[in-house]
This record gives C-alpha cells, structure tokens and sequence, in this order.
C-alpha cells in the first residue's frame, strides 16, 4: 500500500488524527534540504554523535513510573506538589537518576494529546483532571521536576498492555471498540495461547503501527522529555501469529523494525530542531532467540544505531546478566539490568513491600555483570530503601544479601514461565 492510498484508508476508517501522523511520520522526517541528515535512519553523523555522548549520561537507577499516581481521587485540593509527592519529590536525594514516566496504557494516556485518548474518571477529586483544570498535566509537571533537579526524564510507552483484557468491554478504549478488526482477538473467544489476552493490538496491521509513531511524534513534539520508552514488556505479545501458537515470521519482524526506523527518524528530527537528541530506550527480553520469535528484532535495531538504551529482563530473564553486559560492550551502548520481584520471589508480589536482600543481591550480581545501572520496575515508595542502595555497588557489597541471581526456568509458573507468552518459549531457556 502507498503513502496516498494508506492516507485514504486512514481517513475511511475514522483515523484522521493517524492520518496526520503518518504524513508527518512519513513527509516531514527526512526532508531532502535538511544537511543534518546522512545515510538513512539513524546514521545523520552529528545526531548519532551527539546521541552517543547523551547516552553516557549516568543513570545509577532508573525508575519506572507506571502513572497511576495520576488516579487516585484525593479528598484534599489536587496541586503539582501533591501529586508530585506521591511518587517523586522524595526522590530528589537519591540515586534515582533518571525517571521513565508511563502517563497510560497504550493509547490511553492522562498527558494532552491530538492522538491519544484522554485516560478520565468522572470522581470528584480525581488527580488527572484536577491537573488538567489547572492547566497542566501529569508528564508536564514530572518533567518540569525531573529538570529541575537535575534528573533525566523519558515517556515511557506501553507497547501493547492489554489490562484492559481482565475488564469489562466497555471499558477498553473506543479505537478498540470501534476498530476490532485491529485487535487479536474477541472476548469470550479464546486463542491456542494467551487466551486471556484478546484485547492486544496486532502490529502486523499497518493503521496500529501508525497509530503509535503518531503518538510518539505528539509527545516529542509537545514535551521537553529527554527522551521515550518502548517499553515491549508492557506486555510482550505484538502478531497474531502469536496467539494461535503459528510462528511469527521474518516479515513480521521487519514490519516492527521499519516502525523503529520512524521512530527513530521522527525522534532526530526532534531533536536537531531543539539542538540536542532525543533518545530511544527500549524495555525488552534479554534473548535476542525469543525475543525475534515474537516479533522484536532488536539485534537489527543495534546493528543499524536505531536504539540509545536497552533494558532488558522482568517476568523473563533468559541469560545471566554478564550476556547483557557483554552485548552493551559489543554494541557500544549502555544496558540496565531490569528487577522485578514477582521474578525474585518466583511468582506475587505486594508492590508496596520490598524484600531488600533479594533486591541487593540482584543488583549486586548485575553490577558485577557489568551493567551500567539499574531498572526498577512495580517500586513506587520513593522513600523505599532500594532507592537509596542499589546504584551503589560498593554500598551493595557492605549490605545484607541472600539468594544467588535469579533466572527463568522449566519450573516457573504462570506469566513468569516462558510458554505463557510463546508456545515453545521454553526452547530457549539455558538448558
């Protein structure tokens, strides 16, 4: 399909605002007067250098926020500095460096958009649109602090959270409703795996890849953030293919990696407008084997500089941390060893409890490794000792642990178990 007859689907379907974005996307990333830019995606030579010098950038912790410090409906007046001190003013003198902010689920969001639903409740007191009626919002205000303070901030987006599943239908997104031919599934009708999971998009579509690089392009375009997050774990299923236990094919793969090109471009085009780079860091299995199977060739990513940051583990860790650490090394680009407890404990998780010598024992082991930092992902009390612990090895080495690194294996269970997300996921654990 060409630009011209995509641009009509678009519209046919009710999609103008993709519309919009995809000419962007497709028009104005690479216009041919611009001297910035050489050698197709990800290889104009001042961007990249300027990309590689921000990537150095120490990040001893970075925090995933998921932004639900955005609903909760408050009995006192809403205010920047209540909302701000649920999750993050108490973050200033620790070794939170960076803050990966998630304003939504996949495209639906509490930050203002053109593309994006707006993510509402009707409550009174509710912290989303409390900000909203004092004319800000929630990644405006996260991003002023983080600057403020010297931190780092990315917008962190949801690849393909599919919450929404376990819910009534008529609370996921009108673009899914009225748009199920885009959607894997149907509810009450299940598939050979993740039969649960009926509500994730299918990226073999074309409008659902056009669809997130339009919000991608809104946000970097509205927002001073240092850079976005593709976070592929949120949740780690993107073709159909996937869901009816059939292999997801090269071509599937490579219709992912063209929207990364895009991404990639629209983020350079952003970034030599305001004279330095926006980042891309992505959130993905650490084994490059299952990680293709389902879609995500980021080996290819690497290869043509398309990516800045790689975090890698969460429900699934495939390899021992020295492999991510040797392939930072390989590719010259930093890796963050991701900690999830669900993963420590080998399944729950109270998420405002932490098991602090589990943690310091992963981190520890992950520093060792040779990362160049730590993800923390399900953490919110910015209060949390782990906050204060992990970015500092030496710290690490003086502190109680227990337990040994942690892996995925034949015995995990549920979503911590590779063939909950991929029919013969096990096939490529370490045997």
């Amino acid at each position: 399909m060409n630009r011209r007859e995509m641009l009509k689907y678009l519209v046919a379907l009710g999609l103008a605002p993709l519309a919009t974005g995809y000419e962007k996307a497709t028009a104005a990333v690479a216009p041919k007067n611009d001297p910035g830019r050489k050698n197709g995606a990800g290889k104009s030579d001042e961007m990249l250098e300027a990309r590689k010098r921000a990537r150095r950038r120490t990040r001893r912790i970075i925090m995933n926020n998921d932004g639900n410090d955005a609903r909760w409906n408050e009995s006192k007046p809403v205010t920047p500095e209540l909302f701000l001190s649920r999750r993050t003013q108490g973050l200033v003198d620790s070794q939170v460096d960076s803050v990966f902010y998630c304003s939504g689920v996949t495209n639906v969001h509490h930050h203002k958009s053109s593309v994006s639903e707006r993510q509402t409740n009707s409550g009174k007191g509710y912290v989303a649109d409390e900000l909203a009626r004092l004319g800000t919002d929630t990644l405006s205000v996260i991003t002023n602090f983080c600057h403020q303070h010297g931190k780092e901030v990315f917008w962190s987006l949801r690849m393909n959270d599919t919450h929404d599943s376990g819910q009534e239908y008529e609370f996921i997104s009108a673009f899914k409703r009225e748009h199920p031919e885009l959607i894997v599934g149907k509810k009450g009708v299940k598939t050979p795996v993740l039969s649960g999971r009926w509500s994730a998009f299918d990226y073999g579509q074309e409008p659902v890849r056009r669809l997130i690089v339009a919000m991608l392009d809104d946000v970097v375009t509205r927002y001073d953030i240092d850079g976005v997050e593709l976070d592929f774990f949120r949740h780690p299923h993107f073709f159909k293919a996937q869901f009816l236990g059939e292999p997801v094919t090269q071509a599937d793969c490579d219709k992912m990696t063209a929207m990364i090109r895009e991404i990639r471009d629209l983020c350079d085009r952003e970034g030599r407008r305001r004279g330095r780079p926006v980042l891309i860091a992505v959130r993905v299995p650490d084994s490059f084997g299952f990680a293709k199977a389902i879609g995500l060739d980021w080996e290819q990513w690497l290869r043509e500089e398309l990516i800045d940051l790689v975090t890698a583990a969460d429900y699934l860790k495939f390899e021992p941390w020295a492999h991510l650490a040797a392939i930072g090394r390989q590719y010259d680009i930093p890796v963050y060893a991701c900690i999830e407890q669900r993963r420590l404990l080998g399944g729950g998780d109270p998420e405002n409890t932490s098991v602090e010598e589990l943690w310091r024992t992963e981190a520890y082991k992950a520093w060792q490794a040779g990362v160049n930092g730590i993800y923390t992902f399900n953490r919110f009390d910015p209060y949390d000792p782990i906050f204060r612990e992990l970015g500092d090895p030496a710290l690490l080495e003086t502190l109680p642990r227990s337990g040994k690194e942690s892996m995925t294996t034949l015995s995990s269970k549920g979503m911590l178990s590779p063939t909950y997300w991929l029919r013969n996921g096990n096939d490529f654990l370490k045997k």
